[in-house]
């Protein structure tokens, strides 16, 4: 009995080790060309609306398209023109550039607090 178990062991795990392979196989090279960038065909800009709801710019050659991507459809919205490439500043937005507090009122508010708490 115990040999027959044994057997049944190996050849499950041989079985599953064949399994695997053939998998890693698939995906290497069978997979598709999910690896591979595409020169004609392109995201050049996505923005998230909404959980699963997206707007897309895609170039498809010389060509601009801005996309709508939903749950249950994905649809053309309308195609860009060449002169609607978005204007990049070459510094980014930081921290220098917020507004700053220069006269912020210094008030003793906690020991004012304390004062009248006494005098009640």
């Amino acid at each position: 009995m115990g040999g027959y178990i044994a057997n049944f062991t190996v050849y499950t795990m041989a079985m599953l080790g064949l399994i695997c392979f053939a998998l890693v196989v698939y995906k290497k090279f069978l997979g598709g060309n999910s690896g591979s960038k595409s020169q004609f065909l392109g995201v050049e800009e996505c923005i998230s609306l909404a959980p699963r709801k997206n707007l897309y710019v895609v170039r498809a050659g010389n060509e601009r398209f801005l996309i709508a991507s939903d749950v249950d459809k994905t649809s053309l919205i309308s195609k860009l023109d060449e002169n609607s490439k978005p204007q990049r500043s070459e510094k980014q937005p930081g921290a220098e550039d917020l507004p700053v507090i220069l006269d912020f009122p210094q008030k003793p508010v906690i020991k004012e607090m304390l004062k009248k708490i006494n005098q009640i």
